[in-house]
């Protein structure tokens, strides 16, 4: 993002804020994930691909996730009005896709992409039901890239434990797409806090690593 918190210009247009070397240490974190989970907006505002890109790896990196054994992460799509279609990039990548729905459709889809019916909750999916029929399948590493709204909510619901933000030098201005949507902070009292774990620079950018400061869930995500 960058120094003014914005992740795109206001057309979406978000390519690239960052560096090369920032999107290749993006890698990594991709790489030791069970799942990267974004949005049916973020996949067609970039078309994007969130697959781990081994060319992009280091050699220390590679030697912990060699070619022959490495799998992809599952990329699941919060997909609610069912917008993602065949036509689109990431399905056309190899490992698993799972697309999160409120209904199924009839497209044949191909053998590696698995429409999955959600819970509803004010006609969109209920996301805390989603992390939780994650939870039940064991996958307790979720890399999120998403957008304002869907990072805002989790940071809301304090369902993350950790922040990796990579800030370019540059400044978008006041109409630009912000970091998170956060409903109802409106005094400092209410502002949600973190801590640095680790600040670097990457290339021309800076990555800041921050954990949620006294963030007990209020979630229980056992098996109800």
């Amino acid at each position: 993002m960058s120094i003014d918190g914005k992740i795109a210009m206001k057309n979406g247009s978000s390519k690239w804020i960052t560096s090369e070397f920032a999107r290749q240490n993006v890698q990594k974190f991709r790489a030791r994930s069970s799942i990267i989970l974004s949005s049916s907006s973020t996949i067609l505002s970039d078309n994007s691909l969130l697959n781990v890109r081994d060319y992009e790896l280091d050699k220390k990196t590679l030697s912990i996730f060699p070619k022959k054994k490495f799998q992809q992460p599952i990329r699941v799509i919060i997909d609610s009005q069912n917008r993602i279609t065949p036509e689109h990039k990431i399905i056309h990548t190899k490992g698993k896709i799972w697309l999160m729905r409120l209904k199924l459709d009839k497209i044949s889809w191909p053998s590696n992409v698995q429409q999955i019916l959600m819970k509803e909750n004010n006609r969109k999916i209920d996301i805390i039901f989603a992390l939780k029929y994650l939870g039940r399948l064991k996958m307790n590493n979720i890399w999120v890239e998403a957008g304002s709204h869907l990072s805002g909510f989790l940071l809301h619901k304090k369902l993350v434990d950790e922040i990796i933000v990579y800030i370019a030098p540059k400044i978008l201005g006041h109409k630009a797409k912000p970091m998170c949507v956060v409903q109802n902070v409106v005094s400092l009292f209410q502002a949600l806090q973190f801590d640095f774990k680790n600040i670097r620079q990457i290339g021309p950018d800076i990555r800041i690593i921050l954990s949620p400061k006294n963030n007990n869930n209020e979630h229980n995500f056992k098996d109800s």
